[in-house]
């Protein structure tokens, strides 16, 4: 059925391609005579339901911009439609399967004559499932348009590059269909490489060519709907309990089965703990599990780095463990970027029992890290955070500076953005216990 409805839609865009044409042409003189005179660039972020476009967004438009997130659709189980100012398609109908080239066409001239400066996957636009998704770059350049392009993870992993084979039986066990989807992801990775003004890979470096800025993890909250832990658990495990969280999403990925069995081993031996999976909670009731019951944030294990949840446990003040180990991802981000400020105690399948026995014994640690946690976060995942990183790269791209932005982070430039704010402190070497290094 699949393959019946791909032959359909290929055979109607190209019939109506000549159309399409057409009407860019007449865009194209309407939009040289039309086009204002702005100081600023309109900024379009979609349009794929990623939720950081919202955050990056709405930074933007605190700053002064004209910013919109624009999506196809929306994730019904991990976010809610509000969440974005556009909203195009909600649950599939016969009918808009039925016309979606008609769609596709008008939603893209109507978007790429709205917008100046366009944050994108490497999906790419509203032509990116369609068997026209190669003329999407040149056509932003026809038009004077700017592209940014922020990969995801599904819009960029290609399994047979990622450089760890334990991060690539994680993505096989959470998400095996992309493994047979890899030759058409390579080809627009390469595509998008090529056609975008910016391309921001962060911490996902298997199949890059390229990258412009370097920050380790890109994502951003609004600090202002979190609130910090004012007040800690100073049980440890023997004269009382202690809460471990964990977002279990993407279990094979995350490494949820050591969690659960290291819990259990050291219940066994007598600690007083308690293992809180949260899943399919709204966002509002993990901001307040987070704050009022959890002591310990366990994000991932398989996965370098961290997501938006260890972001939000930073926020919130708890100590949090993630698996930040892989020498072959994080040792740039330690000499080029910032990781070495991050207060994550860096935990993995194999020291995870010995990881979560320190912080359950010592509260003053789990303290200590917890702070250091809010102030890296309000520093590098704030809208102030948002607001000097993107500003930097739209006065190259737009207003045509000569900035080293693939220095903005480097740790021994005086003017880097890590050097104009206080260094994060904390008891971490290279997000392990001195006495484990």
């Amino acid at each position: 059925m699949k393959i019946i409805y791909k032959i359909y839609c290929s055979i109607f865009y190209l019939l109506l391609f000549p159309i399409f044409i057409l009407v860019l042409i007449i865009a194209y003189f309407l939009h040289n005579i039309l086009k204002p005179n702005q100081s600023k660039p309109k900024l379009f972020f979609g349009p794929i339901p990623i939720l950081n476009n919202k955050y990056w967004s709405e930074s933007l438009k605190e700053e002064g911009f004209d910013s919109k997130t624009v999506m196809l659709n929306y994730y019904s189980s991990i976010n809610s439609k509000d969440y974005f100012d556009v909203v195009l398609t909600t649950k599939p109908t016969l009918y808009s399967k039925v016309f979606s080239p008609i769609s596709a066409y008008y939603w893209y001239v109507k978007y790429l004559l709205s917008f100046d400066i366009f944050h994108l996957p490497c999906s790419g636009f509203f032509l990116g499932s369609s068997i026209l998704w190669r003329l999407e770059g040149p056509l932003f350049r026809l038009f004077g348009k700017k592209i940014i392009v922020i990969p995801y993870g599904g819009d960029f992993y290609m399994y047979s590059k990622i450089k760890s084979p334990s991060l690539q039986h994680g993505l096989l066990l959470s998400y095996p269909k992309n493994a047979l989807n890899e030759g058409a992801i390579a080809r627009k990775v390469k595509y998008w490489t090529r056609q975008a003004n910016i391309f921001i890979t962060c911490f996902q470096l298997g199949g890059a060519s390229r990258w412009d800025v370097l920050p380790f993890n890109a994502l951003i909250i609004n600090t202002k709907e979190w609130t910090s832990k004012k007040h800690y658990n100073k049980k440890d495990g023997k004269n009382g309990f202690v809460n471990i969280a964990h977002t279990p999403n993407h279990r094979g990925f995350k490494g949820t089965e050591f969690l659960i069995q290291a819990v259990k081993e050291l219940q066994d031996e007598g600690l007083l703990i308690n293992l809180i999976l949260i899943e399919k909670k709204p966002n509002s009731e993990v901001k307040k599990i987070l704050f009022e019951d959890a002591d310990i944030l366990a994000e991932q294990f398989i996965a370098t780095a961290y997501a938006l949840s260890g972001v939000e446990g930073m926020a919130t003040g708890l100590p949090v463990m993630s698996n930040l180990d892989e020498e072959i991802y994080t040792r740039l981000f330690r000499r080029f970027s910032y990781l070495n400020e991050c207060p994550i105690l860096s935990t993995t399948p194999e020291n995870i029992k010995e990881n979560l026995k320190i912080l359950i014994t010592n509260p003053e640690l789990r303290k200590e890290l917890g702070i250091a946690g809010q102030r890296y976060v309000a520093k590098y995942h704030s809208y102030s955070t948002s607001k000097y990183f993107f500003g930097a790269i739209y006065k190259n791209i737009w207003n045509g500076e000569k900035l080293d932005l693939l220095n903005m982070f480097h740790p021994l430039k005086k003017s880097s953005y890590n050097n104009k704010m206080d260094i994060i402190k904390h008891p971490l070497i290279e997000n392990k216990l001195p006495s484990y290094v």
